[in-house]
């Protein structure tokens, strides 16, 4: 009986252990951000600030104060932000529509054979290392190294097999007779999509673009390799405080990294329970 009560107990208490050291550097990087200089390195440490500011945030994000020097190296911050922004948020429209199309084609044609959806994921098990040498130099011959169309394109063909995966368990779940009825009706195949595929499908769209925009907002390695001067993501920005005079100005660094944060938590939060769903497709689909 003792035993009984005990493993769950031990159980839990792992949870708890496990959640606290996955947050504990969340929540630094956060008071952190609400730190004085003198409190950045002050040992013990606070847990706790003395007395929180924003002065870290009006640094970064005030448009007359945006640049700001730090050691002999003067970084710009709302630059990275809209790029991130832009890149991101294309990347992940263009890969949705594009994955939807190749989804809706082999779920209701069969396109490409039944092991189709198994090949494409595949190709996303290939580390982006490998590919992202290639692409450098196809991209200097096609001069869209460090472009937002060159970064774009890469973003699409990395996150097309999650769009594809997870949007086939959406489109799967809208009943073939729905459109059999429709066509019969008189509707046109572009009708059908339009009419009775999108609004069923719309949930899973939102759920697929929000996923692949988290990727998207977070992705350092293509990044980083494929831009120079021109383009410069959040991501990249962060990875510039690492120097030994950069990486000193903790405040402005937290501020930054909780600004780059705060979408993929909240998005995280808003599409976690759809996630099982998109991914269990090969499980549940007979």
């Amino acid at each position: 009986m003792k035993r009984r009560r005990f493993f769950p107990v031990f159980r839990h208490g792992l949870l708890l252990l496990w959640t606290a050291v996955t947050l504990l550097p969340i929540y630094w990087m956060l008071i952190t951000s609400f730190k004085h200089s003198g409190e950045w390195v002050t040992w013990p440490p606070r847990w706790v600030p003395h007395e929180p500011t924003l002065v870290n945030y009006v640094k970064v994000l005030t448009p007359g104060t945006s640049t700001f020097e730090l050691g002999r190296q003067t970084l710009k911050i709302l630059k990275p932000l809209l790029d991130s922004l832009i890149i991101s948020t294309t990347a992940s429209l263009v890969a949705v529509a594009l994955g939807s199309a190749v989804a809706y084609s082999w779920a209701r044609f069969g396109t490409g054979g039944r092991s189709y959806p198994y090949n494409v994921l595949a190709i996303r098990m290939v580390p982006p290392i490998v590919i992202a040498v290639p692409f450098v130099v196809y991209f200097v011959t096609l001069r869209l190294l460090d472009t937002y169309t060159g970064l774009i394109l890469v973003y699409v063909a990395t996150c097309l097999p999650y769009v594809i995966w997870m949007m086939l368990a959406f489109i799967d779940d809208v009943p073939v007779e729905l459109e059999h009825a429709a066509r019969v009706m008189g509707a046109s195949r572009l009708r059908v999509l339009r009419s009775v595929v999108l609004p069923l499908t719309a949930s899973g769209l939102v759920v697929t673009f929000l996923f692949v925009f988290i990727l998207n907002w977070s992705e350092l390695l293509l990044a980083i390799t494929l831009t120079s001067t021109e383009v410069s993501t959040l991501p990249i920005q962060l990875n510039r405080f690492q120097s030994a005079n950069e990486g000193r100005d903790y405040g402005p660094q937290a501020a930054i990294g909780a600004i780059a944060t705060l979408p993929v938590v909240v998005l995280g939060f808003l599409i976690q329970k759809h996630l099982l769903r998109g991914f269990s497709f090969g499980l549940l689909r007979k």
